[in-house]
């Protein structure tokens, strides 16, 4: 499956932290990020927009931060 099953095709390539969920006195920082806002009140997040990449999905109250958003292009291996 990739992100555009789960959501539309408007992706972003972005930096992003959360809480941990295995503990939310903890953060996760994920760099280099295709993430999608929706759907609502969530954030779909990938390392990859196509392939066999792992699809998480953060509700928007456990997001700290995303910073670094920019339009994501097409996957730059091609696939």
């Amino acid at each position: 499956m990739d992100i555009t099953t789960v959501n539309d095709r408007h992706l972003y390539r972005a930096r992003v932290v959360v809480q941990d969920p295995a503990d939310p006195s903890r953060q996760l920082e994920l760099p280099e990020r295709i993430v999608r806002f929706g759907p609502a009140g969530w954030l779909t997040v990938t390392t990859a927009p196509t392939g066999d990449a792992g699809i998480e999905v953060y509700p928007t109250s456990h997001v700290l931060a995303v910073t670094d958003l920019r339009e994501a292009g097409p996957p730059v291996d091609g696939r």
